[in-house]
């Protein structure tokens, strides 16, 4: 793989990676894009089981973390407002709108639930927007032809899945913590839920190897690239092997038996599994060369 620093007249004559969305000040476009998702999931998640702390959890990231992230990204930030007019152009302005229609009916139903009224009326149009602020994101990445590995129409699917669990896993480990739901009920289900994301963290990996072809070259970075203690020790480890090991414990032990702090632990080494995941599909993204492969000067 080109490293970062090539020659005007080398660029794309080898498989080239992008550092637009990942470098310099397009991490704060991943992390908009990470915590918009988790937000939004998490609001989702506490919006079908009425917990009111957690609708509000979700919306603060998502408004505050995730679009805050994304003002900061623009190049102009205070001429926002011209993005949001060509909705028919770019996923960002689509974006940026139901962003903005997600933070606006979520507050609306946060202010109405607070004051103990009615807010049905309002939260199904949050509910409905936070799915489309999810699959928003996997939209944006998708759309990116040049970028063989992003440009799947499985990826948005895979956003919304895994921010989902994401969000209701940290859920219910709060209200477990809390003492807010019963203790039998909570284990038994985060038990599930890590079993599921681990299966749908494999199922990545799998659709990025064989939306690459026969190269692979994005999973050979991380594997056995620069990203190899990130993907080894975050995405397997982490994200998958823990996750697998607490889910079977929990459910073998049953619920009552279970030790809470095993299954809490693996959700938070499971979210951050899931943003290093992200990490790495950004990170190796690449624009295909006229030459399939890299020389062997390269290590990247």
């Amino acid at each position: 793989m080109q490293s970062e620093q090539i020659r005007p007249y080398e660029y794309m004559i080898y498989p080239t990676l992008q550092t637009a969305w990942i470098r310099g000040k397009g991490l704060l476009l991943f992390a908009g894009l990470f915590f918009v998702e988790f937000g939004a999931g998490l609001f989702l998640a506490a919006s079908l089981f009425h917990s009111l702390w957690g609708q509000t959890a979700g919306w603060l990231i998502s408004g505050i973390l995730g679009g805050g992230s994304h003002f900061l990204f623009l190049g102009h930030p205070f001429r926002i407002y011209r993005a949001v007019k060509r909705p028919g152009k770019a996923w960002i302005s689509r974006g940026l709108f139901i962003i903005s229609l997600f933070q606006l009916f979520a507050f609306i139903h946060l202010v109405l639930s607070y004051l103990s009224m009615s807010s049905a009326w309002v939260l199904i149009p949050a509910q409905v927007l936070a799915v489309a602020t999810i699959l928003y994101g996997g939209f944006e990445i998708a759309d990116v032809k040049s970028i063989p590995t992003w440009h799947s129409g499985f990826l948005p699917v895979q956003m919304l899945l895994r921010s989902f669990l994401a969000g209701f896993s940290v859920l219910l480990a709060v209200n477990l913590l809390l003492g807010l739901m019963p203790h039998i009920q909570a284990t038994e289900w985060i038990s599930v839920i890590l079993l599921i994301n681990a299966c749908l963290f494999a199922l990545a990996l799998v659709s990025l190897g064989i939306e690459e072809g026969k190269e692979k070259i994005s999973l050979r970075m991380m594997m056995k690239g620069e990203l190899k203690w990130m993907f080894w020790l975050g995405i397997v480890g982490a994200g998958m092997i823990v996750p697998l090991i607490a889910a079977a414990y929990g459910l073998s032990a049953g619920g009552g038996k279970a030790n809470v702090s095993i299954l809490l632990i693996a959700v938070v080494l499971q979210v951050l599994g899931d943003l290093l995941l992200r990490y790495g599909l950004m990170r190796t993204g690449y624009f295909p060369g006229i030459f399939p492969c890299m020389p062997k000067e390269f290590k990247r």
